[in-house]
């Protein structure tokens, strides 16, 4: 395994942050070289036992198809972060490109790599961590996709360890489809894939998940819809098994000023199961909305959509937001791909309202300079509400970085 270590190096904050009292404090833990290293991260920071970080890059590792990292905190504050290469893409069966997705119990790491299995079609693994300190984690492929059922994305867990994901292609209609990986009854033996929902109509380029306590699966799609701009579904368990899951549209996107289009990334739950998520475009620029869905009041009632934020032109440029994830009292935090006096990219909060009705508040955090960072991921947070993520680009080599966020 390929170690290599880094000293936290404090960034200069732009001039709208450091006005701020007192400003939020950004480090940057580690930038890649993307040589052995691994370089350009893929979404999905996960954060492990002992604040142990986990993420995955496109490019590096020991044959340049990417690479399964982890990011192990200094034993002493003000030290050094510890970054430890866990697997290595070959670039043929096992795929290239990596994505994180999930801890599973054990500490074992689920993920997707595209152009995986013996058809290329893409491929689910888990990567096993050793069973003494030091020793070398065990790769695993669960499921191969065929070239026809193929681009697998959205991974996420439920109960008993069954993972749910979704494809762009493939099923009954050729449309894509969500999938479930049922873990074997005994340790080594295969994991079986059953076809949880076929889609009939285009969703689109990108398919996301999140699940809630009791089961349910929602969904989001950059496409598909009644106006084909993306949409947002539930899939509902059945009651006993062999029965067929129920599929219920909760809000197809229209665009323009007062809506939204196109869901590239993750929803999230929040309290009451209020649904958020952003879109990358529609609202009164164009630039992307942030919106919530309130459940209805009474079952099979209508879900109520919210835009909570608008994205303009910051400085001239679009920011192309992110996924936003929830924080105390119910503050969202994002990023966006782009935008910033630097055109690198932001960390921005979106607070709720005082009182209901008023409008939610945001602020810009952090923009991103390129010497710390480009193109920022999702993040994560631990649970002293610090926020962790990486930048596909920037940092000492230009190959991305992981940095924390303190607000």
């Amino acid at each position: 395994m390929a170690t290599r270590r880094l000293f936290l190096a404090p960034l200069i904050f732009s001039a709208s942050i450091a006005a701020q009292n007192p400003p939020p404090s950004l480090t940057t833990l580690y930038s890649f070289t993307g040589n052995s290293d691994g370089g350009r991260p893929t979404q999905g920071m996960l954060v492990g036992a002992n604040g142990v970080l986990y993420g995955a890059t496109s490019k590096g590792g020991a044959y340049n198809f990417g690479a399964i990292f982890s990011l192990t905190p200094p034993a002493t504050p003000g030290g050094s972060w510890t970054e430890t290469v866990l697997y290595s893409f070959t670039g043929d069966v096992d795929g290239l490109a990596p994505t994180l997705y999930v801890i599973g119990s054990g500490g074992v790491l689920y993920g997707i790599a595209v152009d995986g299995g013996i058809s290329h079609g893409g491929a689910v693994f888990s990567l096993t961590p050793p069973s003494s300190a030091g020793g070398t984690w065990s790769f695993t492929i669960l499921h191969a996709f065929d070239g026809f059922a193929s681009v697998p994305s959205g991974l996420v867990i439920g109960t008993a360890g069954t993972l749910y994901g979704g494809t762009i292609n493939g099923g009954t209609y050729g449309h894509g489809m969500v999938f479930a990986l049922i873990p074997p009854a005994s340790p080594g033996g295969p994991w079986t894939e059953r076809m949880v929902y076929s889609f009939t109509g285009y969703i689109g380029s990108y398919l996301s998940f999140v699940i809630d306590s009791q089961g349910v699966l929602y969904g989001a799609t950059a496409g598909g819809g009644i106006y084909s701009l993306g949409m947002v579904f539930a899939l509902t368990p059945p009651a006993s098994s062999g029965e067929a899951w129920t599929e219920t549209e909760v809000h197809s996107f229209a665009g323009g000023s007062a809506d939204g289009d196109s869901v590239w990334s993750p929803l999230v739950i929040g309290s009451g199961g209020v649904l958020y998520g952003t879109t990358v475009m529609g609202g009164a620029s164009d630039a992307g909305t942030i919106f919530s869905l309130t459940p209805p009041a009474t079952p099979g009632g209508a879900w109520t959509e919210a835009v909570l934020y608008q994205f303009m032109s910051l400085h001239g440029h679009y920011p192309n937001p992110g996924s936003v994830i929830l924080g105390k009292s119910g503050v969202l935090y994002g990023t966006t791909l782009a935008g910033g006096a630097s055109f690198a990219g932001t960390i921005f909060v979106l607070r709720p309202p005082a009182s209901p009705g008023s409008s939610w508040t945001e602020e810009f955090l952090h923009e991103f300079t390129v010497s710390d960072g480009s193109a920022p991921n999702r993040l994560v947070i631990n649970e002293g509400g610090v926020l962790y993520g990486t930048t596909v680009l920037g940092g000492a080599y230009n190959n991305g970085t992981v940095f924390a966020l303190t607000e």
